[in-house]
């Protein structure tokens, strides 16, 4: 037995403590690319949008806490945020210019494909998913006491968070891994759900043009904004690829 395989039966051992159900590597396997085919493919089956909904509300729920994250810590203002149910939002933010408007900008785009490989990893092993997604609740709970501000997306959020905590206490240990990594792989992928978002110069909201976060980053910087939007995106899928390596392939679930 190699030295991977001992830190992982130790995991394991942890997570069978109490008589407890422990999933196989095929089997954890099989999760997670049913994770991939669900985020992927539910979006062309009819009906399916309805399905995978809270999962892509709780992206850009992510996306706009990323905007909001980059303020604090770049000293600037975040003062709440809304989401809609159309799945759109907006993190209102004052004071970002200059290179703290590039990183408001960027954390929106590749902050929750950050959070996303996280949780791929810690969320990858039933000794540890319910940690994954008890700390994701707690974090949306922190959000509505303090950011977010209108109705659909204080009510909405609260029930996604009552959701997660629910699993997070009382899942068995698969659905809570597959609860995981679902959630994990539709926000490393949250910045191409909506494609165009990432190539466009500009939106319309209620009769007023918003610039996209790649035209902030252009503003401040020189190359145009469909090139930031190929960096950013091209990011995101690096720090996907990366998480997975990490979960699945460096350090791979015991065989049995």
């Amino acid at each position: 037995m190699g030295v991977d395989e001992m830190v992982d039966s130790s995991v394991f051992d942890a997570a069978d403590a109490g008589g407890e159900f422990r999933p196989t590597r095929p089997q954890l396997l099989r999760l997670f690319g049913l994770a991939v085919v669900v985020s992927v493919g539910l979006g062309f089956v009819p009906g399916g949008g309805y399905v995978i909904y809270p999962f892509r509300l709780f992206a850009t729920w992510a996306h706009e806490m990323g905007h909001g994250v980059g303020a604090i810590i770049t000293g600037n203002d975040f003062d709440r945020l809304e989401l809609y149910r159309n799945l759109g939002g907006v993190a209102f933010i004052g004071g970002a210019d200059g290179l703290s408007q590039v990183i408001v900008s960027s954390l929106g785009l590749v902050g929750p494909a950050i959070v996303g490989a996280t949780l791929m990893i810690v969320g990858s092993r039933p000794a540890t998913a319910h940690r994954a997604l008890a700390g994701i609740t707690i974090a949306v709970a922190i959000s509505l006491v303090l950011y977010v501000r209108n109705t659909f997306g204080f009510v909405s959020m609260t029930a996604i968070a009552i959701v997660f905590g629910l699993i997070a206490r009382y899942g068995s240990p698969m659905v809570r891994v597959a609860t995981a990594q679902l959630l994990a792989v539709q926000m490393a992928l949250s910045s191409w759900s909506s494609r165009n978002y990432l190539f466009i110069s500009g939106f319309e909201r209620d009769g007023q043009r918003f610039d996209s976060d790649t035209q902030n980053i252009a503003d401040e910087w020189f190359l145009p904004y469909w090139f930031w939007g190929g960096v950013l995106g091209a990011l995101s899928l690096a720090i996907l690829a990366a998480a997975f390596w990490f979960a699945w392939l460096r350090n791979p679930p015991p065989r049995e």
